[in-house]
């Protein structure tokens, strides 16, 4: 920096302002010192730097799978705003694993990250804070502890599942099972919680069925369910894994959707389009989630107040050819 002030015959102040990005450097100042850098070469040391600020300008985004189509959409939209404020981004991913989830946060924290961004694997909030620590600005996205001690956004999603079972019911269905992967997450307990109270308010059983954390476990559940004499008139599928789950039973059985069964997803992606017949969703709002976790994540980081810590927003019915009025079943499952 010595060496690019004397080049541009300026004071190494304002090749620190210029380097900063200050706006109080003259024009013609600013522009004499950009040559100097690049007639010498000059590459800012932004180690250095950062341990002068004690700011990385770095942000970390856990989650739990990135193959996950919602996952994958709110980091690239997270990505993108922390890109255009000047901060990059490290992913980890923790593979639905507890212990692994805590080694990478631990991870961040030595890599000196200004934030993070977390859609949390771990059990409890009082493991994502101890993981987490003191003083390190943290936003829960979409996973969240009924007690969660940080800020936090998420799909309002017993309102999603109160509306998508209403849809089904309205179309003559009572024999209706909403399937999930595991009962113990937040945001599976609150879809639940609005399946449930569609259902009563019908008068109708809520049949819950929790078929495993994979696709294949779903798979063999839901081909079980499907085969069985008792299999419902409509199935309204927790997340995409069960999703996935259920086409591959679907065409394991040789079931005629929506003639069989009516299906509804929660959560909607490119290819539920392409399937024939395309299949109706309960659309997640992924970059309104993505913006109010990145504009909580820049309050924290900046130490201005969050007047509202816990955002919840609701999501988007999509209509399509896979749910369909109930009749009475024509064809039978291949044994």
């Amino acid at each position: 920096m010595n060496e690019v002030a004397r080049e541009a015959n300026v004071s190494l102040g304002t090749v620190s302002k210029v380097l900063n990005g200050k706006v109080t450097v003259a024009e013609e100042l600013r522009k004499r010192v950009l040559a100097a850098c690049t007639k010498l070469n000059y590459q800012r040391n932004q180690i250095a730097a950062s341990l002068r600020s004690r700011e990385t300008h770095t942000i970390g985004i856990i989650v739990p799978d990135i193959l996950n189509t919602l996952y994958a959409a709110l980091v690239e939209k997270i990505e993108n705003l922390a890109s255009a404020a000047g901060y990059t981004v490290m992913i980890v991913a923790t593979g639905e694993n507890s212990e692994r989830a805590q080694a990478r946060i631990r991870l961040l924290r030595e890599r000196q990250v200004d934030g993070m961004i977390v859609m949390s694997s771990l059990e409890s909030s009082e493991l994502l804070a101890t993981a987490v620590g003191a003083g390190m600005p943290c936003i829960v996205v979409d996973r969240i502890t009924e007690d969660t001690p940080f800020p936090s956004v998420a799909t309002d999603n017993v309102d999603a599942t109160y509306q998508g079972t209403k849809h089904l019911l309205s179309l003559g269905h009572r024999h209706i099972v909403f399937a999930v992967t595991s009962p113990h997450l937040w945001n599976t307990q609150e879809r639940i919680s609005g399946f449930e109270q569609a259902m009563r308010e019908a008068r109708a059983k809520a049949e819950v069925r929790v078929v495993g954390l994979s696709v294949q476990e779903a798979t063999i559940s839901l081909t079980n369910l499907f085969r069985s004499p008792d299999r419902p008139t409509a199935l309204f599928t927790g997340n995409n894994i069960v999703t996935l789950g259920a086409v591959c039973a679907q065409l394991e059985c040789g079931l005629s959707i929506p003639d069989d069964m009516s299906l509804l997803s929660f959560d909607d992606f490119e290819w539920l389009k392409l399937l024939r017949p395309a299949v109706s969703a309960v659309q997640q709002p992924a970059d309104q989630m993505a913006v109010e976790a990145w504009r909580l994540l820049s309050q924290q980081i900046g130490k201005r107040p969050i007047a509202v810590p816990h955002i919840r927003i609701g999501a988007q019915l999509v209509i399509r050819q896979s749910t369909v009025a109930c009749v009475t079943r024509g064809k039978k499952v291949k044994a």
